[in-house]
């Protein structure tokens, strides 16, 4: 289930964006990393999962290990700006699984990971509960102009690129004025997601992966299309210093193989 957390408005100003990364390292003190040493544990591996991979990797992660008894997986769920940063600080991952390219090509770039790897393509959602009634479905984008919405919830663009491609996606639709003012903003897609669950929004643009959730799958929603925003392609790295690299490039191989991938599939993801 989302995990819930008392929602927290933010009206978005890409004036405050450079703002926003420069206090990131003061945000990083209040986010959860693994134990600071990485000696020993061998078949214990600690992973920075995007938000929108929750579920799906909840999934394969019982699958891998329960085919290698004695392996752990520990996962760390959030934004991949967030992990982007506090992995530039120096944090204990053992692997990266990013909600884009940017941040780990980033990384690679920087001699902070490894080779990237493409493991799943993400798609957008516009969701609703259908006890809304705004007709997501049917209405697509122009559900927006409903005067019933008075909030809509996305992930930060600023931290999330889930965030990004509903930005893009409000720019491409000519809903950015429309919906000024209106934008909750969630500190990844998870939250957004729970936003529009809980009622802190009435609608909400996140990630397609979460709509499967049984407590989401009777939603209003409307899958944006793939035009409407730049792909979301997912890449994946193991990190310098990884405790078990043997173990995390099998993780690695089992994800982008036919069992990763058909457990990504049954969560709205595609191949990349």
């Amino acid at each position: 289930m989302i995990p819930r957390r008392a929602a927290r408005f933010f009206p978005y100003d890409p004036m405050n964006a450079r703002l926003l990364t420069l206090l990131l390292a003061l945000f990083l003190s209040g986010c959860d990393v693994p134990p600071s040493s990485k000696t020993g544990s061998p078949g214990k591996l600690s992973v920075a999962v995007a938000a929108s991979m929750r579920f799906a990797f909840e999934e394969i992660s019982a699958d891998f290990t329960s085919r290698r008894p004695g392996v752990t997986l520990e996962p760390i769920y959030g934004a991949s700006g967030v992990f982007y940063a506090q992995i530039s600080h120096e944090a204990p991952f053992d692997l990266f699984l990013s909600a884009d390219t940017t941040y780990p090509d980033r990384l690679h770039e920087e001699g902070r990971a490894g080779t990237t790897f493409p493991y799943a393509i993400g798609h957008l959602v516009l969701w609703a509960p259908k006890t809304a009634r705004l007709a997501v479905s049917e209405r697509g984008m122009e559900a927006l102009k409903d005067p019933r919405v008075t909030r809509l919830a996305l992930a930060n663009p600023v931290l999330a690129p889930y965030g990004v491609a509903a930005e893009a996606t409000l720019a491409n639709y000519g809903m950015a004025d429309v919906m000024h003012g209106k934008k909750v903003l969630a500190e990844n897609v998870g939250q957004a997601a729970q936003f529009v669950q809980s009622g802190a929004a009435q609608i909400g643009l996140f990630a397609y992966s979460l709509t499967f959730l049984p407590e989401m799958k009777d939603g209003d929603l409307w899958l944006v299309p793939a035009t409407a925003h730049a792909p979301l392609v997912q890449s994946g790295t193991i990190l310098p210093g990884c405790r078990d690299p043997e173990l995390a490039a099998a993780f690695r191989d089992f994800l982008l193989g036919p069992e990763g991938r058909s457990i990504l599939e049954r969560h709205g993801f595609s191949a990349p």
